[in-house]
């Protein structure tokens, strides 16, 4: 899997049929903003939105992460998923997802354990756009709403077996 920054990657990759690029662009530069503002709130700094692409797929799904010390604030938006066989199938609707999680802490690491999501379908590029701007702007709200280790506290699994 490859992370193309977005500005250097193809809108079409998430947006297939997209006809106007630049009003959805400038909204996911928004977004983008946002994230690296959490990710520099964080003291970490950021690389906005990217692109995360499988070279010679067509498609391509689009997110954004600020993470500090195992906690991370996640925003992705993809293409849907047919829910039989989970394969892709064409949108709409795009399916935007934000997500709070801290990485396990137990002996056996499970991977990452969610505190906080959030998720919408939207049918046209420029909605999912927006709804990956309202995402970006409630990471950031939540991200500086409370000291970081908190989210770690938060973990109701934490040092399970």
């Amino acid at each position: 899997m490859a992370t193309i920054p977005l500005v250097e990657g193809d809108l079409r990759w998430v947006f297939p049929d997209l006809v106007e690029a630049d009003p959805v662009l400038a909204v996911l530069r928004r977004a983008a903003a946002r994230v690296e503002r959490l990710a520099g709130h964080l003291g970490r700094p950021g690389s906005g939105l990217v692109f995360d692409h499988l070279p010679g797929a067509p498609y391509a799904g689009l997110s954004a992460l600020a993470e500090l010390d195992g906690v991370a604030f996640h925003v992705h938006v993809s293409l849907p998923r047919d829910p039989h066989r989970n394969v892709l199938r064409p949108p709409p609707p795009w399916q935007v997802e934000g997500e709070i999680s801290v990485r396990c802490d137990a002996i056996r690491d499970c991977g990452r354990h969610e505190i906080e999501t959030v998720e919408s379908a939207h049918d046209t590029p420029l909605d999912a756009a927006n709804g990956v701007l309202s995402v970006a702007g409630w990471l950031f709200d939540r991200g500086t709403a409370e000291p970081h280790d908190a989210w770690r506290r938060r973990d109701v699994l934490s040092r399970h077996r």
